[in-house]
């Protein structure tokens, strides 16, 4: 039976992921998603747009409904491409550009991890050491 992300867990995840972003000088949404996609816990750092709490929210739902990193889907939903579209055909948006990766216990996908407010780089970096501090627990 694979584990649960509990608050606790989603919170020390966090934690990890706001001294990142300050190392980085990033003012971002950090967020923690379970296998669902609900929300577990999630943090603005001071300063960050407010538009980046929806966007890390997604990112990590993103990540835990597929199951692979949301940067797995930019080139398939290109205009012309076989997947054109795939972030707005359901209610809640996908997000298909870099952020965003699902939590395994061993194959499988307990949660996600969504992080916003940087350029991709940064929000992967940040997000690959919440993902990390919360496989660790």
């Amino acid at each position: 039976m694979a584990k649960k992300i509990t608050h606790e867990t989603a919170l020390l995840g966090l934690t990890a992921g706001i001294r990142k972003a300050k190392e980085l000088n990033q003012r971002s949404t950090l967020s923690v998603v379970d296998e669902g996609g609900h929300l577990i816990a999630s943090i603005r750092v001071d300063d960050a747009a407010f538009g980046t709490i929806e966007i890390a929210q997604n990112k990590a739902y993103t990540a835990a409904a597929f199951r692979q990193p949301t940067a797995a889907w930019m080139d398939v939903v290109q205009p012309g491409a076989a997947l054109y579209g795939l972030e707005r055909s359901c209610s809640r948006p996908f997000v298909v550009f870099g952020g965003g990766f699902p939590v395994f216990d061993g194959d499988s996908v307990i949660g996600g991890v969504g992080v916003s407010g940087g350029p991709v780089e940064a929000d992967e970096a940040i997000a690959n050491v919440i993902v990390s501090a919360i496989q660790e627990k």
